[in-house]
């Protein structure tokens, strides 16, 4: 129940000790504001992290090949591997392997045509199951399919900044004829992809096409695959494992060599990530706590200095009928107004710093990198927000209790 008489007294209270309550209020401030930092920025880094992996299937492999580091058998450091078609149609035979490409990249500088128009844009060569690995979005036509690569069509897929640059409309650029490198390619597809602009960038073509178009044999510069989404982290190390060792004899070097051929285990690294943040989250939540009870240790001393200055107030309260509960009440209510009020001026300022800081990334186009929406989730805000109201009330308890315990005669000759 409101009770008007009460808060005029607290606010009452307040004003004659304006220096002490701000000093009071700007401890709790101070706390929550560094709390709301540190889980903004924690929460912008994993942000960031998990953007990175935003544009690949987390449950992926990359494997690149190398030079020898280590001697084999009579054989010296030092040898280039290089990956073949054949490489890649081995991986279909490992267990849990779901989709995979190879990549072969298509040198030299050039520009790529249509019509009068020229812009450079990069090229990839691949299979068509580099549509699931790179999380590739076809919203007009279609990807590379296995027929084009085994009929070495000349077909080519499209990101939506390339579509933007040479034709009025995606529609419009289906079955129309680029010119890549002097080959001439029929365009049968436009996609889009979170990776950001540079990945609509992007030209696809089929990889056997390419690799005959440039003199490329069977050359692969990389390969790629999927698992199983089910596979646990032990299960995808077993399995790079039983693909490093079938290359080392394949390319008979030393299956310890990690360097020949190099191997990024997308769920493994994805997993170590989020046991990074999760610590990271525990430390900034314990140091955000500790943080948040020096202020509150700060409203309970000052509330018990107020209690000593009001002695007599309290006896003569006391001594007129006032019942301890409602002395309890007035202390407590004092101590949660200063810290609710000066928390939630430190929520608003830790909130707005965090916006102005995803604004200022994004207008210098930084929204890409490591760090990206520094931000906090409304339910956060709503539990700090409760923290404080339990921190006020237990920051005022101790204070309350002692008033409610003063005697009126003892009070009354203080």
């Amino acid at each position: 129940m409101f009770d008007l008489d009460r808060w005029q007294e607290i606010l009452s209270v307040l004003w004659m000790n304006k220096l002490r309550t701000v000093i009071t209020g700007t401890s709790v401030a101070w706390a929550i504001f560094m709390m709301v930092f540190l889980m903004g920025g924690g929460n912008g880094l994993q942000n960031g992290v998990e953007f990175m992996f935003k544009d690949d299937a987390v449950n992926s492999f990359w494997i690149f090949p190398d030079a020898t580091s280590k001697p084999w058998k009579g054989l010296p450091v030092g040898r280039e591997i290089q990956l073949e078609n054949e490489d890649h149609d081995r991986l279909a035979t490992f267990e849990g392997v779901e989709h995979s490409s190879g990549r072969f990249n298509i040198g030299g500088s050039f520009n790529v045509k249509y019509k009068e128009k020229a812009q450079a844009f990069s090229v990839r060569a691949v299979h068509p199951g580099h549509l699931e690995i790179e999380r590739t979005k076809m919203t007009h036509g279609r990807f590379i399919t296995e027929q084009d690569n085994e009929e070495l069509r000349k077909v080519a897929v499209i990101g939506k900044l390339v579509s933007e640059e040479f034709f009025a409309s995606p529609e419009a650029g289906l079955g129309e004829w680029i010119d890549i490198k002097g080959g001439i390619y029929k365009v049968v597809g436009v996609f889009e992809d979170d990776g950001g602009d540079r990945e609509m960038q992007m030209i696809y073509l089929p990889v056997k096409t390419a690799q005959m178009a440039n003199n490329g044999g069977d050359q692969l510069d990389q390969l790629m695959l999927t698992v199983d989404e089910d596979m646990s982290v032990a299960e995808t190390v077993v399995l790079e494992d039983k693909i490093r060792k079938d290359f080392a004899r394949k390319f008979k070097y030393d299956p310890e060599d990690q360097r020949a051929v190099s191997i990024r285990n997308g769920i493994e690294n994805f997993q170590r990530f989020q046991t990074l943040f999760f610590g990271i989250k525990v430390i900034i939540t314990f140091t955000g706590l500790l943080t948040l009870l020096a202020g509150v240790i700060a409203v309970s001393n000052i509330m018990l200095i107020t209690v000593k200055e009001r002695t007599k107030e309290i006896g003569v309260k006391k001594a007129l009928g006032a019942k301890p509960m409602h002395i309890i009440g007035s202390i407590i209510q004092e101590s949660i107004f200063i810290t609710l009020t000066s928390g939630y001026i430190g929520l608003v300022a830790g909130v707005a710093l965090m916006w102005a800081a995803d604004t200022a990334l994004k207008a210098a186009n930084m929204e890409n990198q490591f760090f990206r929406n520094p931000e906090i989730s409304w339910q956060m805000a709503v539990a700090s927000l409760i923290l404080l109201i339990i921190a006020g009330a237990l920051g005022g308890l101790i204070p309350a209790w002692k008033a409610a315990k003063i005697s009126p005669v003892e009070a009354m000759s203080a």
